[in-house]
């Protein structure tokens, strides 16, 4: 794609892509590692970066000197996808030791698994060991392949020995060439003593060569195949046969688990913490006693512990050995078992704990990556079925029914809010607080309609869980569970929002209650109307002018005194212990609006500026945590006023915008894409930032003066306070009243002053 047509792309949301790509790749041929690193970052942020884009960006990182970020970038693009060629050349060429190490190890494996392929085919047609035979009967196998995690596989065993007194259970182990000695000595002992049957592999086969061995043993019976770092509870293999047993048809199913996949427990599709046997199996009684032997159809098993029919391995036969050493195999078994009239299904009243990667390691993601690929090409439709599960989530009212019975545990602080600007301060704050440690927060949501959900923090249960507090029972219900999970202090976003029933429950809780200063459109006046234009003509208030015009002025308040303060404001006030600001602007607001005495401060480390190298012009950067359509129009205005003054000044949102492309239409407007915490510091220095800008009038002035302090960067920002926040003398502090003509007029002045370093008004 030629460099022009690219910049006619680039604002064509379903070409933009291409046109990134290409404009990073020719400003980097062209030593503009600014302009490369711009567009090279914007591709990484948009929907499903690939391992490409971050290798992109990493190098135009690297080019300009930036070599830790770029290091960072590389590992991104081998984690994304370990099998690109391109991305182990660039590691094996500049990255890190570690990273150097890691491409020839992945080269390494994949090679060898292309040379070894047709050995293992070949030991797959070698007949199983007499010693074992081939008519030892079972109502149920169980088949373990074993590689290494000494500690975890013997967890594993010790709970199938604890299943219970089942004659009809047989334990087969396949020993895939473990290089732990101490290991192999145990399955010995265990085998010498009669507990299992071994089989051991003269060579590392794979999980599916190793489970198909042992299936030859097996001619009758289920079949249960569990990962050695699985820790199924007692009686769970028992209950998973009765429900295979429930239904005709149905040919596989898979317990929930912390580690599960689609049938992951609280959060899906994640990782969650696998905690001790003990907390299995009381997740396990939970499921038990929540859902019993319910289950829900799924678009395919999952092998960490699949329980398999007899009816099913007959008509589908063994697991196939094209996916090597492991990942996909089980895939591709329930969807031809799906082909030949199986169902596949969760056991949502079975939860089995599940450690995940112990024999693969760093190396499973290589696995899963270059089989994934194979098994999109065998079965094209399934990504996209897989994908329309998840967004579903028909497991959901599953995992919410195991939930209502378990409290939330821990010391509870419930963050509660409305949906919308509220909803994204609790959940900042849910992870706040849970960095901190000692008291777990509990996010607890409303939105129109009635519907509550309670959501913990870092995929803490509960994940799943909501009422209805329309309804009377929804509202009793979700009394009787905070009730039970002893909150011992709740926080109020945006209260004003909340509907009555649900105020007065909070507060019977008897738990102290704080109101949460953060977006403070709530508690300045319902009639608050900032920003807009401005429809007084520029004869009667000329644009420049520092003063809000009587337009601008009409309708919003800032208050002097109490009495305009809304009734249900001062009730809440009232009942309430305290407010607790959660940036310097809401505390000097309230301290202004309600007393010192009212306001609690918690205590912030202290911060020491680290100054940024001086960029001059340089470019100011919108500090823009959460997309708001007046920020839109204001971001367009300052795009025009800056082209007035100096062709060269350039602003850049990092964050994104309600209309990305609507506002870098102008040309001096670069919208980044949304941004995480940790990544600031390295977009202040790589886009060469030389001040910043909070562009709300009322919220989110926390994320601003933080970077500004810390990085010691000059700031505009909507001055709630009227004066009192203390600022930095070439800090520019606007009226809340201003419209968007006259404040993006006044911030252009200050940027294209401040680079002589003159000192606001």
């Amino acid at each position: 794609m030629a460099p022009r047509r690219a910049e006619a792309l680039f604002c064509d949301p379903q070409r933009q892509f291409a046109a990134l790509a290409v404009l990073a790749a020719e400003n980097l041929q062209n030593c503009d590692y600014a302009a490369a690193f711009r567009f090279a970052d914007r591709l990484c942020r948009l929907a499903r970066p690939s391992a490409r884009d971050y290798l992109l960006r990493s190098e135009t990182s690297r080019r300009a000197g930036f070599v830790a970020e770029a290091i960072s970038d590389l590992a991104l693009a081998l984690e994304r996808d370990p099998t690109d060629s391109a991305v182990l050349c660039v590691a094996l060429n500049w990255g890190s030791p570690e990273q150097k190490r890691a491409a020839a190890h992945l080269i390494e494996a994949e090679e060898h698994d292309l040379l070894s392929a047709p050995r293992r085919r070949a030991e797959a047609l070698r007949a199983a060991p007499a010693a074992l035979g081939r008519g030892k009967r079972a109502e149920l196998s169980v088949v373990t392949p074993v590689y290494e995690g000494y500690e975890a596989t013997l967890a594993c065993f010790e709970a199938l020995f604890a299943q219970g007194e089942n004659q009809l259970l047989r334990i087969i182990a396949v020993d895939d060439a473990s290089p732990n000695a101490p290991l192999r000595a145990w399955l010995d002992q265990q085998a010498a003593a009669g507990r299992i049957d071994l089989l051991r592999n003269e060579s590392n086969r794979g999980f599916a060569a190793s489970v198909n061995r042992a299936l030859a043993l097996c001619p009758s019976g289920d079949v249960i195949l569990l990962n050695a770092d699985a820790l199924p509870p007692p009686t769970s293999l028992a209950r998973l046969a009765e429900v295979a047993r429930s239904t005709p048809g149905i040919g596989t199913v898979t317990p929930l688990s912390n580690n599960g996949e689609y049938t992951s427990f609280p959060a899906p599709n994640v990782v969650n913490p696998l905690g001790s046997l003990a907390e299995v199996a009381r997740l396990d009684q939970l499921a038990r006693k929540a859902n019993g032997a319910d289950f829900v159809d799924l678009p395919n098993g999952i092998g960490f512990c699949l329980y398999i029919t007899r009816a099913c391995l007959d008509a589908v036969g063994f697991l196939p050995e094209i996916y090597g050493r492991g990942y996909g195999e089980d895939i591709e078994f329930c969807l031809r078992a799906r082909e030949q009239g199986f169902r596949n299904v969760c056991a949502t009243g079975v939860y089995v704990g599940h450690a995940g990667g112990r024999s693969f390691g760093a190396e499973k993601r290589r696995l899963v990556m270059r089989n994934l690929a194979l098994l999109e090409r065998r079965f094209p439709h399934y990504r996209l079925e897989s994908a329309s599960f998840l967004n579903a989530d028909p497991l959901h009212a599953a995992r919410s029914a195991i939930e209502a019975l378990s409290s939330a545990a821990g010391e509870i602080v419930l963050l509660v809010c409305a949906e919308g600007v509220s909803h994204f301060l609790a959940r900042e704050r849910a992870r706040e607080l849970a960095g901190e440690g000692g008291e777990a927060p509990l996010v607890c949501s409303w939105a129109p309609g009635g519907r509550i959900a309670l959501r913990g923090a870092a995929e803490q249960a509960p994940q799943s869980l909501g009422f209805n507090i329309d309804v009377p029972t929804g509202l009793r219900a979700l009394s009787r569970y905070l009730r039970a999970s002893g909150i011992v202090r709740i926080e109020l976003f945006d209260p004003l929002a909340l509907p009555l029933p649900l105020l007065r429950d909070l507060f019977r809780l008897g738990a102290p209650v704080d109101l949460a200063g953060g977006d403070l459109e709530w508690a300045i006046s319902p009639r608050t109307l900032f920003g807009g234009p401005c429809r007084t003509p520029d004869k009667a208030s000329p644009p420049d002018e520092a003063s809000p015009c009587p337009t601008c002025a009409d309708g919003a308040f800032l208050a002097g005194d109490e009495t305009e303060i809304p009734s249900q404001m001062r009730k809440l006030l009232a009942n309430a212990r305290t407010i607790r600001p959660l940036d310097r602007m809401a505390e000097s607001w309230a301290r202004r609006m309600f007393g010192a005495s009212c306001v609690a401060v918690e205590a912030a480390p202290d911060i020491v500026p680290t100054p940024l190298a001086r960029h001059v012009p340089g470019v100011l950067a919108v500090i823009l945590p959460l997309p708001d359509p007046q920020v839109d129009k204001l971001l367009v205005a300052l795009g025009r006023a800056l082209a007035k003054r100096d062709a060269t000044a350039r602003v850049v949102a990092l964050g994104a915008c309600v209309d990305d492309f609507a506002v870098m239409a102008a040309g001096n407007v670069f919208v980044a894409g949304a941004v995480e915490t940790g990544e600031y510091e390295r977009l202040l220095r790589q886009y060469e930032v030389s001040a910043l800008m909070a562009p709300y009038r009322t919220r989110l002035f926390g994320w601003a003066d933080r970077l500004s302090r810390h990085f010691a960067l000059p700031q505009a920002f909507f001055d709630l306070s009227m004066g009192e926040l203390p600022r930095g003398g070439l800090d520019l502090a606007l009226h809340p009243r201003l419209c968007d003509v006259k404040a993006a007029a006044r911030i252009a002045d200050w940027f294209c002053a401040r680079a002589v370093g003159t000192p606001s008004p």
